[in-house]
């Protein structure tokens, strides 16, 4: 690899896939970098796979692909979900992680859960009622709620916005609710950055704050809902550019 060239790791949040990053990935392609996305077990084209879904597989599947692609300082990037996931990348291949990027991220406590954490004790029941047309295992959200959690700056029949209601896979149930133990990321010192999106209904700025502050670090903000990726692109890129 070239001088300057660095190596991203994409990985995606609840209900998406590797497809979410193709904006930001042609972007930083054409800067010169080297980037990895990947569907993660039950996701994507790897949604058959959702009865192994779970934070350590998840976390697995990306340490496995980095190994295979051969990534030896990667700038791994976590959004939503993701940002459970990434602490474990890097617990389990820390040679191969130069840097974690989470990106209007969950960020918990050890031993926290993201239902635990996250959701309000109002709404894990509806959550555990939406996963019940899922046999109890995933959670099909509406439209309507994906939009507005996830795309509410864009217009509802934005070509972005239509793929994405097209691309979304149920949420396998398991990764939400299972604890995760933190204890060795908490002791290692991987540089990391929280990137804050200003108008996100998912991860809410006053949120954000605390998960960046959780991390040690000040966050960048982007003027965007929950889904930068696919809203501002450009914007994204550059802040990943920058990184």
């Amino acid at each position: 690899m070239t001088r300057g060239t660095k190596e991203y790791v994409l990985v995606h949040g609840a209900a998406h896939g590797a497809w979410c990053w193709e904006d930001v990935a042609k972007r930083l392609v054409a800067k010169g970098h080297r980037v990895i996305a990947l569907d993660l077990p039950g996701h994507g084209r790897r949604a058959p796979e959702a009865r192994q879904a779970s934070v350590g597989a998840y976390a697995r599947a990306v340490a496995d692909t980095m190994a295979l692609e051969g990534v030896s300082r990667g700038v791994v990037v976590g959004h939503s979900l993701g940002g459970i996931v990434i602490p474990k990348v890097a617990e389990l291949v820390p040679r191969r992680v130069a840097h974690l990027v989470f990106l209007a991220a969950i960020v918990l406590p050890h031993g926290g859960s993201v239902m635990e954490v996250h959701m309000p004790p109002a709404a894990r029941p509806a959550l555990r009622g939406m996963a019940a047309g899922g046999g109890g295992r995933s959670i099909l959200y509406p439209a309507s709620v994906a939009w507005e959690r996830w795309m509410g700056d864009l217009p509802p029949g934005h070509p972005a916005v239509v793929r994405a209601h097209a691309s979304l896979t149920p949420q396998p149930l398991r990764p939400l609710a299972e604890p995760v133990d933190l204890q060795v990321f908490y002791a290692m010192q991987v540089p990391r950055t929280y990137i804050r999106c200003l108008h996100d209904a998912a991860v809410p700025p006053a949120k954000a704050a605390e998960y960046a502050a959780r991390l040690g670090v000040t966050p960048i903000d982007l003027d965007s809902a929950h889904n930068p990726m696919l809203s501002e692109p450009e914007a994204l890129a550059r802040v990943l550019d920058g990184i």
